[in-house]
């Protein structure tokens, strides 16, 4: 992809039937980080391909000139990570539910 050398990952405990999604990530740039849950992989994820959609990285700026602010969040509860998955698998599964 671009200049960068990109490996293949296959998600193999999807249970999409169709087509196992499939990321694109270079370890050329050493950052976890991923679009959705596509990430932990060793290298950023430049493409994602599923079986109805494909997200791809449009720009990738590495060291910009502009300094990159974050703000502290000021509302709402911290939660365990466990509780932020339960949250999350129950997000997922309306969204998918719906679907049907």
């Amino acid at each position: 992809m671009g200049k960068y050398v990109c490996f293949k990952a296959i998600d193999i405990e999807s249970t999409n039937t169709k087509m196992k999604p499939i990321a694109w990530f270079t370890p050329q740039i050493p950052v976890s980080f991923g679009p959705l849950e596509y990430n932990g992989l060793p290298g950023l994820v430049i493409l994602v391909e599923m079986s109805n959609r494909t997200i791809s990285a449009s720009k990738i700026v590495l060291n910009p000139k502009e300094k990159i602010e974050f703000k502290k969040l000021i509302k709402g509860d911290r939660i365990t990570e466990e509780k932020y998955n339960e949250k999350m698998k129950t997000l997922w599964n309306s969204i998918n539910k719906n679907k049907e």
